[in-house]
């Protein structure tokens, strides 16, 4: 019973401390790195990396003939993982809380200085945790050789699971990120004590032959190629979906969590439930929802559909692998083979996309490689089928393969009428960038900025509409009313802006004037700059204009006061909102830089999937600003529909831009603990 109970313990809760450390780490970088939806993806390709480093530990401690030195190496790594963790707490605020000295180079490169960070902080101790599902389940197949090892595979999955959908729900809502570290260090200790009981317990167990069994240790390189794929194309899936899915909401873990839980759930039906993953219906399911996600549907429908296909291409391809699992004589060599396909999915598309690709296609074309590989799985065990099992087979396979050119076919035909209408197209770790030229009703050319899949800023190309404000930012919107409001009373003015777009508030500058924008982006920044950019507000300004390319708030956070008369923030990517720009310490941090009482903040909550009025008014109560909503309709003439919150410690300074909102209700989010949940809404999106 203790030896059960010990492999359940550290398989189990291993598994979930797995997952919890992951959301941990990724909520402390996320503000280092402009909370940008990369980010994530970026974590989920390291770690997903450091578990194929783990599993090749597991891979070589199995092939260690001794049962007693096995158990030793695996304990040391725990006791040397532990070691690190209480160095670590030596200088930090939590055994796993990142060193400060990172947000340094947080904007030299993202993708390494988040590598560095994760590897550095949390290395040793996530390999040590890794390596216990195939190691432990090699153990245990030596004590109980007549029972399957694999429902022990899906006892991992289910604590991943446990871990992953507690984390947004459970643990980040009620403890901040310090009290996470520590409770994850303790947890710690007890898999590290349960992986020493089941290493003394297994120590004198005889090893399994590797011929005495289905299969051998050494398995082809044709199975290891095919076990490879069958995990990579799902991985690789669950990287587009969630960039399709962050790059519009927020990247936040409550999003991360949903197609990941998804996506661990097809492991677990299918290594404990083959059954439930019937070849045929599942491959029918996938062909025709993958043709069904060429349309353009209501947000809510696309998104149930976007994430009802990976778990249908998740339950396929893993049921195949489930099929062709070895005996455990193969087991550790099997995992190796399909951690390393998960970490060659991921790489391609959190590496690869960004360079091939200038606009977000990988999720489409990971629908057509399921189909693909789906079908060659087929063909190949088709050959063994009788007469009848045949045809059906190839109907099925050349359906998929019809499906998958379909939607290759309508992906790349697509993207080259948007790259016809495009005069500038870019990509990288902060999204998508598109330059279209357009002509208005009343024959006025304008252009026009879509950051993702959204509009950023609009243009007029000739005479004096050059310098018109447009979209967001006219002179009847919440930020145009407090620019006029401003300069009426104030000669010259100071100000900030976190978020270029494409400089329209510099229209408003005067002589005298002084406007600094904070860019994140260098790609964003590049269009309004230079001899002759894209768009000409900032060169036409009659301000002084200067743009910082770095992170808003953190150069604010390094930054003298500014004595600034306005500050506003409008830095969303694509409709994906950088929580940590309107977190309680963010608006303390903007407080610093104003000039006086009258000062006002404005903040761009304008979004197709979030209402945070209520959450950037408490942001702000708590340091004690009063706050205004201004809407405005979309109108003709370039006038986008708009929301902006306008925030001053002088509620007469707000006199005129309408009705001060009451005192908020909701919690403030806070750069430790955000609630996405509490400001999600379905309204119709905006053209």
């Amino acid at each position: 019973m203790i030896t059960r109970a010990a492999f359940g313990v550290a398989i189990g809760l291993g598994a979930c401390l797995l997952f919890q450390i992951q959301f941990l780490l990724a909520r402390h970088v996320l503000p280092w790195f402009g909370g940008a939806p990369a980010v994530w993806s970026t974590c989920l390709l390291v770690f997903q990396s450091l578990l194929l480093v783990g599993y090749a530990w597991a891979h070589a401690v199995a092939r260690v003939r001794s049962r007693r030195v096995q158990g030793t190496l695996q304990v040391g790594l725990f006791a040397m993982a532990a070691a690190l963790l209480v160095w670590h707490a030596l200088g930090s605020p939590s055994p796993v809380a990142p060193d400060d000295s990172w947000k340094a180079s947080a904007l030299a490169s993202p993708l390494w200085a988040i590598t560095g960070l994760l590897t550095t902080t949390v290395g040793v101790p996530f390999v040590a945790l890794a390596s216990l599902g195939p190691l432990l389940q090699r153990w245990r197949a030596d004590l109980l050789p007549q029972a399957s090892p694999y429902r022990l595979y899906a006892l991992s999955n289910a604590g991943s699971l446990a871990g992953l959908v507690s984390y947004p729900l459970l643990v980040e809502p009620r403890f901040d990120l310090v009290a996470q570290g520590w409770t994850w260090a303790a947890a710690f200790a007890v898999v590290g004590t349960a992986v020493a009981v089941c290493a003394w317990t297994t120590r004198h167990a005889e090893q399994q032959s590797d011929h005495s069994h289905r299969g051998s240790g050494r398995a082809p390189i044709g199975a290891l190629l095919h076990w490879a794929l069958l995990a990579a194309v799902p991985s690789a899936l669950l990287q587009a979906t969630t960039t399709r899915l962050t790059q519009d909401i927020a990247a936040v873990p409550f999003l991360w969590m949903v197609p990941l839980a998804l996506y661990l759930m097809t492991f677990i039906v299918a290594f404990e439930r083959p059954a439930a993953c019937p070849r045929q219906p599942l491959a029918l399911l996938l062909t025709a929802g993958s043709l069904l996600a060429l349309g353009r549907w209501p947000t809510p429908v696309a998104l149930t559909l976007t994430v009802g296909l990976l778990g249908v291409a998740g339950l396929a391809l893993h049921g195949e692998l489930s099929r062709r699992a070895p005996a455990p004589a193969g087991l550790t060599a099997y995992y190796l083979a399909v951690a390393a396909g998960g970490a060659i999915g991921s790489a391609t598309v959190a590496l690869g996309a960004p360079l091939v690709f200038t606009r977000v296609i990988e999720y489409p074309l990971g629908l057509a490689a399921a189909l693909m590989l789906l079908a060659a799985t087929h063909v190949a065990d088709a050959r063994a089928a009788p007469g009848s099992g045949r045809r059906r087979a190839r109907l099925l396979v050349e359906a998929q393969v019809l499906a998958a050119l379909v939607v290759v076919a309508v992906t790349v035909a697509e993207s080259r009428v948007i790259a016809d209408q495009t005069t500038h197209a870019s990509r990288n770790f902060f999204g998508t960038v598109r330059v279209r030229d357009s002509v208005a009703p009343d024959g006025a050319r304008y252009r026009r900025f879509i950051h993702g899949t959204t509009l950023h800023g609009l243009q007029f190309l000739a005479g004096q509409r050059r310098t018109e404000p447009t979209a967001y930012f006219t002179a009847a919107s919440g930020i145009g009313r407090a620019m006029t409001a401003l300069t009426a009373r104030r000669a010259p003015i100071r100000v900030a802006v976190i978020g270029l777009g494409i400089g329209t508030l510099a229209t408003y500058g005067r002589p005298g004037d002084h406007f600094t924008f904070y860019e994140i982006d260098p790609q964003v920044a590049a269009l309004s700059r230079g001899p002759a950019p894209p768009f000409t507000y900032v060169n036409d300004s009659a301000a002084r204009v200067d743009i910082v390319v770095a992170d808003g708030r953190l150069a604010l956070e390094r930054t003298p006061p500014l004595g600034a008369d306005l500050l506003a923030m409008d830095a969303f990517s694509s409709d994906a909102v950088p929580i940590h720009l309107i977190t309680v310490e963010a608006v303390a941090a903007y407080a610093r830089h104003l000039r006086d009482r009258r000062s006002l903040l404005a903040v761009n909550i304008s979004n197709r999937h979030l209402d945070l009025a209520e959450v950037v008014a408490a942001s702000g109560a708590a340091s004690h600003f009063s706050a205004v909503l201004v809407e405005g309709e979309s109108q003709p003439g370039l006038v986008q529909a708009t929301r902006w919150m306008l925030l001053s410690r002088d509620p007469a300074a707000l006199a005129g831009f309408g009705p001060l909102r009451p005192p908020p209700t909701a919690r403030p989010w806070s750069d430790s603990a955000s609630h996405l949940l509490q400001a999600l809404h379905w309204p119709a999106p905006r053209s």
